[in-house]
């Protein structure tokens, strides 16, 4: 008797080397002491851009256990591990951009750096005076520049760990018997040591002027994803399978990309919620048929036969999305910060909860009586830190999504030859997506209009909670193949 209790027990060792001055001499950012880490800025050239973590090992573990060893129909499924991953070589390299390696600035109006004049002799191709704010000096203690419009640094801490993640599950599966099989398990994941932009400029402030932006990559945000699902499966019997897929989730993290700065960001707290692609409920159903007429593989099967229709529907629950108020002129924390969004102050409570694709089409949908019913405008200082928002990341819920796909295919197979072999046939195949043509509603995307409480302080944004297009209609492919 096969024993009832089988474990996988597996080990790996993973080293991400850093980037280190042979891939372009990059220069990294280095930090001052004290409460203004700004005033002691310099960038260092050459070397590792980073130190990297030597630690990764990725412990696996599963098993599969059946409670009754003289039964086959009910098997228990789990599993533990621990799985690393390199930061995006795209993030490292941005150092690539800092001086003195390489001299880029930005120059704008509101700061007198652009230059507007005229050659002598207006007619000439050549000749247009250098603007001066276009030159640059470089002091040789910091390698900051020291003239020319303000720069944009890219930093790094001295010491970047791996980001990893804990992935853990427990699946039970049950056979019904007629080919009919019962799922329902449990699947999770716990990241950590994720990647997350800020820039110190909105923390410590413009301390040197000579710096516009200064973008510091740090690896301390963390996420966390739990799922339940449930699926029943009836295998293929007289030529029929059909699948139908639930899953109960919630993702969190403190960002969803690594480029994510936040409309408040002062503590990860402030960041913390569902995750840009957080779905709670979703459900899919898959099914193919593929009707055999006659037994043997003779002319006539070739000729009716090698009919095919497959087809999967996918019904989900909307994206979450946040509300903000953009009407600060980018001048949050000190004049052209570039800091331009902000959370409403508060909620106020009495919003809709209807999230059919129909509500969102409404003029002002869930809110209609407009966003400044259900939100509070923020106040913001001249100078300084802003008040911290009482409203959440993500804290609304986008359309709903509906789907169905299909795929009509018929072959043809040809007399047997000596060059194709008996299984040469031509096939003629129609894929239709989204065959019902249902309207789906984009996603609420970040730094939209339909995002945006109010325009001017005053009134409110009619576009808010409104998705400004949609998704893809229906669509109908053809194919003709020949295979042997």
């Amino acid at each position: 008797m096969a024993p009832n209790l089988t474990l996988n027990l597996g080990l790996r060792y993973e080293y991400f080397q850093p980037v280190h001055e042979k891939y372009g001499n990059i220069s990294n950012v280095v930090l001052g002491s004290g409460p203004n880490p700004l005033t002691g800025l310099r960038l260092r050239v050459g070397g590792d851009l980073y130190e990297a973590s030597k630690l990764n090992f990725s412990p696996q573990i599963g098993f599969a256990w059946r409670p009754n060893p003289a039964s086959q129909r009910f098997v228990v499924r789990g599993g533990f591990g621990i799985g690393y991953n390199r930061m995006q070589e795209a993030i490292t390299l941005n150092g690539r951009a800092n001086p003195p390696l390489i001299t880029s600035f930005t120059l704008t109006q509101a700061q007198g750096t652009l230059l507007y004049a005229l050659p002598s002799d207006i007619n000439q191709f050549a000749g247009y005076p250098s603007n001066p704010n276009a030159r640059q000096t470089f002091d040789p203690n910091t390698n900051l520049p020291t003239s020319g419009a303000p720069v944009t640094l890219n930093g790094f801490p001295s010491f970047l760990p791996t980001p990893y993640t804990y992935r853990y599950s427990l699946d039970t599966q049950y056979d019904l018997g007629g080919n009919w099989t019962a799922k329902l398990g449990y699947q999770g994941s716990s990241s950590r040591r994720y990647t997350r932009q800020n820039n110190l400029n909105f923390l410590y402030g413009p301390s040197n002027p000579i710096v516009q932006n200064l973008y510091y990559y740090t690896n301390d945000t963390n996420g966390n994803y739990n799922a339940l699902l449930a699926e029943i499966e009836h295998r293929f019997a007289k030529s029929f399978q059909v699948d139908a897929q639930y899953r109960w989730s919630k993702a969190i993290d403190n960002g969803s990309n690594d480029y994510y700065i936040g409309e408040y960001p002062y503590g990860l707290q402030y960041l913390r919620g569902p995750a840009d692609f957080d779905v709670r409920h979703l459900f899919k159903l898959y099914g193919e048929y593929s009707p055999r007429f006659f037994k043997d593989n003779g002319w006539k099967e070739k000729i009716l036969g090698g009919w095919q229709v497959t087809g999967i529907m996918n019904y989900h629950t909307g994206f979450p999305w946040t509300p903000i108020y953009s009407n600060t002129g980018c001048n949050v924390v000190y004049p052209s910060s570039g800091y331009c969004n902000l959370r409403p102050s508060a909620y106020l409570g009495g919003a809709g909860t209807d999230y059919s694709n129909d509500t969102f089409k409404r003029p002002s949908g869930n809110f209609p009586n407009g966003a400044l019913s259900y939100f509070t405008v923020p106040t913001f200082p001249t100078s300084g830190i802003p008040p911290a928002p009482s409203v959440g990341r993500n804290v609304l819920q986008g359309p709903n999504f509906f789907n169905v796909d299909a795929t009509l295919t018929k072959a043809f197979g040809v007399p047997r030859l000596g060059i194709f072999g008996e299984a040469a046939r031509f096939e003629f195949r129609a894929n239709f997506f989204n065959i019902f043509n249902k309207t789906n509603l984009a996603p609420l995307t970040v730094n939209s209009v339909d995002q945006v409480i109010s325009t001017d302080g005053r009134s409110s944004n009619p576009l808010f909670g409104q998705p400004q297009s949609a998704l893809g209609g229906r669509t109908i492919e053809l194919q003709a193949r020949f295979s042997f």
